[in-house]
């Protein structure tokens, strides 16, 4: 087993999207050259709705059930419903959707509904598989989820996650499809700004 600290994390986060990075390459046989200022609009849209959204359904699930979701175990803040590495964890997500938007995916461009619905099952597998290889490695959990209702995979995903997921994945595809109207020209600097001091805030107080 691998010891948890902050540079193995990064390690693995940056190896797990290397490979997904390479494989798909190697699927579409090109070299995807990704828009930067697109791809860090994606990666700051995952991260603001995955902090946001995680705070907000851990604690409404722990007001209903008494009991937490899921609970982070990797720099965990605010009481296990995030996690300090959130940038590399919704970041890899957002890079995620970001590459399938740009190879695989033809959704078009006013769609919200069948995005967010391939979001939400598609979820629950590369938790299964980026929680799972970790557990492996570490033996640790990045995120544990207290229902058991996958089998032998339980606590690595759940399926009351997906609604989640799926919420994510529209919510994500209008404010792509806002800002591919509006454009990435000079406004843009301040919408990421505003942005990332919102994220800053929920991640830190």
């Amino acid at each position: 087993m691998y010891e948890v600290t902050i540079v193995n994390a990064l390690i693995y986060t940056l190896t797990f999207t290397c490979i997904y990075y390479t494989g798909l390459c190697l699927y579409v046989k090109k070299i995807i050259v990704p828009e930067f200022k697109k791809l860090f609009f994606y990666i700051t849209i995952f991260c603001l709705l995955g902090v946001s959204g995680e705070v907000l359904v851990n604690n409404v699930w722990q007001t209903l059930f008494s009991v937490p979701l899921w609970e982070y175990h990797l720099f965990p803040a605010h009481s296990g419903d995030i996690s300090y590495f959130f940038v590399f964890i919704w970041g890899g997500l957002g890079f995620y959707r970001y590459l399938n938007d740009a190879t695989i995916h033809n959704f078009q461009s006013n769609q919200q509904f069948k995005p967010g619905f391939i979001m939400g099952v598609e979820a629950v597998f590369l938790e299964l598989a980026y929680n799972g290889f970790f557990l492996l490695l570490f033996g640790s959990y990045i995120f544990y989820y207290l229902p058991a209702n996958l089998g032998i995979f339980s606590h690595l995903s759940c399926l009351q996650v997906i609604p989640f997921y799926f919420l994510v994945g529209l919510f994500t595809s209008s404010l792509i499809f806002i800002q591919n109207k509006i454009g990435y020209g000079k406004n843009f600097i301040i919408t990421i700004s505003l942005y990332w001091m919102a994220i800053a805030s929920i991640a830190l107080f």
